[in-house]
């Protein structure tokens, strides 16, 4: 099965956990029907923004979110960076994919990743070997 077509049935899967139709998905999304069609099918791939939307219309917490849009990543033809999440810093979601690829570490090897919060300081990725990676990431502005 093709990355494109387990992606699919994933977001099939989220969707019926979810209890909604595909129509319901799309109203939910903003998106069209037969776009969550084609993806659910692997007939078409997403780019992050339109995965991000379909995640919001899950109702997928920002970890499940982040985890899915990673997934996309994959294989997305125009899209290499991650939508902008609210309260975190674009400039770690975007480095985190480049880092975790760089340590040899694939999304198929991550079981969870918990973003930093007000009582985590650090992003804690948990590998399906049950081994955690703790990531102390600071972002400053320079003063040129």
């Amino acid at each position: 099965m093709s990355n494109e077509k387990q992606f699919g049935k994933q977001i099939k899967v989220l969707r019926a956990k979810a209890g909604q139709t595909q129509p319901q998905l799309a109203k939910a999304s903003g998106v069209a029907t037969s776009i969550v069609n084609d993806v659910e099918n692997g007939i078409r791939s997403a780019g992050s923004k339109t995965v991000n939307k379909i995640a919001l219309g899950l109702g997928l917490s920002d970890q499940e979110r982040y985890l899915l849009i990673l997934a996309g990543l994959k294989f997305s033809k125009r899209d290499f960076l991650i939508p902008d999440f609210a309260d975190y810093s674009p400039e770690l979601l975007n480095f985190l994919p480049y880092v975790l690829n760089k340590a040899g570490i694939k999304s198929k090897h991550i079981k969870k990743i918990e973003l930093p919060d007000q009582q985590r300081k650090n992003l804690t990725i948990t590998l399906k070997t049950k081994k955690k990676i703790q990531l102390d990431i600071r972002i400053s502005a320079s003063k040129e």
